[in-house]
């Protein structure tokens, strides 16, 4: 268990290293995973953890938009962007909104923009990385539903844990 400095509050964090150590029974049944290495890491919170809120959506973030400007409470929003690399689904004004939310962090299989000002916001990112164009407003896409990103299968209400080393998910919260 290591401490961290979230938001001018001193928290307990599960390093992912020594999540998978502490839990290989876990990792051998499948309960907890390890996502691929894809991702950069963007945001003041290089570590962050919570309960799953899934997204699936291509090239829209209207409904990026939606959840982000509900109470987070501590709640990650991993989004299954199609991995695609031509437009960003998340920039400066939702990460702000997320963080005045209280999300703990987002996960996005896809890219942000305006990286500079998600930097800048008090939440963790993670995402394939950046691009400078918007994405369309259509309003497309899924909630809630189980979503297959970095090698693995995420659902609604499972656990998220990032760090510098990684991201783990876990069908329940973990200890160590």
């Amino acid at each position: 268990m290591s401490t961290t400095v979230l938001a001018g509050e001193y928290m307990a964090y599960l390093a992912t290293a020594e999540a998978c150590d502490s839990n290989t029974a876990l990792i051998v049944s499948g309960d907890l995973r390890c996502l691929q290495p894809i991702f950069q890491i963007y945001g003041q919170c290089r570590a962050f953890s919570g309960p799953v809120v899934t997204l699936k959506v291509f090239e829209d973030n209207v409904l990026v938009r939606e959840l982000l400007e509900t109470r987070g409470e501590g709640r990650v929003l991993v989004i299954d962007g199609g991995g695609s690399l031509r437009c960003a689904l998340v920039g400066g004004n939702l990460g702000q909104s997320a963080q005045n939310m209280g999300w703990a962090g987002i996960v996005i299989n896809g890219c942000i923009r305006d990286a500079d000002e998600i930097n800048g916001c008090d939440i963790g990112v993670r995402a394939m990385g950046t691009h400078p164009q918007k994405s369309n407003k259509k309003g497309f896409g899924e909630k809630h539903i189980p979503v297959h990103i970095a090698g693995t299968l995420i659902r609604d209400g499972e656990w998220l844990y990032a760090d510098s080393d990684g991201i783990l998910v876990s069908k329940t919260e973990l200890t160590v």
